[in-house]
């Protein structure tokens, strides 16, 4: 049965509805990085034990230990990823761990990485985060690194009642990324005359919350996403194997198909807002100034919602009720709310929708669509309103 008035129906209050129940269209933005918390854990097969984090990898010069958090959870979740190496007065960018991104990012497209730092290391020494973005993992003085470029991040800020700073760096991709390194550059502070350092000095790092995300808030993880993050925890080594491979070709045994047309990301576009239709239930269906519904307003009601010929559960209900212009603003808010109330309890009754689903608001005769004058548009005005949002298949 179709409804009798049925249109598309927009409003300020409804909008407002809507972003209250559902959130805005926006989604949040995917992080491109696997295990960026470092919460998966690696068992590497040299010596069948613990020893590092899926998805990230290290030359052999650095030491890598998991690290549990007993405070600040919300902050850097359950583990953070310590790394120790020792500095020998080198100045230049210092790999310190690296991972393979699962997806080839868009070229021409603008990206932001970003993550937690904690650092212990002698005073007189200065430290800035760097990161290489290419086809290979960075190691200093290869011939394969003379056509990557790795870059300081100077984009840093405490992070308030914490050991941790926050670190963040845009770039334009090329399109060729597929390795990041992450590292450092660490110099003496000359300042004030300090003395010289002697001897090797030891860096401690502490990582976590890295993220890798588009400015495109559309752009989402590649088709072949979850096999490639496959392939990628897959590779259980470490030690000599993977210091080989980083070492001598700057990049791990690890493969995927030939013209893998699932390798980019991709825009994702959002499922389509919940679909709003307006029900007019007039005067007519409720008692004589009360807030009662007849029997044919319950007729009304089971049409459209048990009824109809492919039935679509409500996702939110807005009911509005309105009244004519006679009597006292009090006594029309009063019957307006009352009536909106009593379709709400209706539906709520029928397991039409719940309650936190339902938004009532009584607008009294502030909102008439017809001339208050005759009494045909004063009946035209008596009327409580249901607007239904119905999320769309897709």
């Amino acid at each position: 049965m179709k409804c009798p008035v049925y249109f598309l129906r927009f409003t300020f209050c409804s909008l407002l509805f809507i972003l209250l129940l559902h959130g805005t269209s926006l989604r949040a933005q995917q992080n491109f990085l696997l295990n960026g918390g470092f919460e998966d854990i690696n068992t590497c097969v040299e010596y069948n034990a613990e020893c590092g984090v899926e998805g990230w990898f290290y030359l052999k010069d650095v030491k890598a230990q998991m690290l549990s958090n007993d405070v600040n959870i919300q902050l850097v979740g359950n583990n953070s990823f310590g790394l120790f190496y020792s500095w020998n007065g080198y100045t230049a960018f210092t790999p310190v761990m690296g991972t393979i991104l699962p997806c080839q990012l868009q070229a021409n497209k603008t990206y932001t990485f970003s993550g937690l730092i904690s650092a212990r290391l002698n005073n007189k020494l200065l430290l800035q985060a760097g990161i290489c973005m290419g086809e290979r993992f960075y190691v200093p003085r290869r011939p394969f690194s003379n056509s990557l470029y790795p870059d300081s991040i100077p984009n840093i800020t405490a992070v308030p009642n914490s050991n941790f700073f926050r670190f963040e760096y845009r770039f334009v991709a090329t399109g060729k990324e597929r390795y990041l390194t992450f590292g450092t550059y660490i110099r003496e502070d000359t300042v004030g005359a300090k003395k010289k350092l002697i001897g090797v000095q030891t860096v401690s790092l502490v990582l976590d919350n890295f993220q890798l995300v588009p400015d495109d808030p559309l752009e989402g993880p590649c088709a072949d996403y979850a096999m490639r993050k496959e392939k990628i925890y897959q590779y259980d080594y470490r030690h000599k194997e993977m210091d080989y491979s980083l070492y001598g070709k700057g990049e791990l045994a690890i493969s995927f198909p030939d013209n893998d047309s699932g390798a980019i990301t991709r825009i994702i576009i959002p499922p389509p807002p919940p679909k709003p239709d307006t029900l007019l239930l007039g005067d007519v269906l409720f008692d004589f100034n009360k807030a009662t519904l007849k029997p044919s307003a319950l007729n009304v009601l089971t049409n459209v919602f048990f009824k109809a010929a492919i039935p679509q559960p409500a996702d939110s209900i807005y009911v509005e009720g309105h009244t004519d212009s006679i009597g006292t603003d009090k006594r029309n808010i009063t019957l307006s709310a009352e009536r909106c109330e009593a379709v709400k309890q209706w539906l709520v009754m029928n397991s039409i929708a719940l309650p936190e689903q339902i938004r009532v608001k009584p607008f009294g005769k502030s909102r008439p669509i017809a001339t208050n004058k005759t009494p045909e548009g004063r009946a035209m005005n008596r009327r409580v309103e249901l607007v239904i949002y119905r999320k769309q298949k897709l």
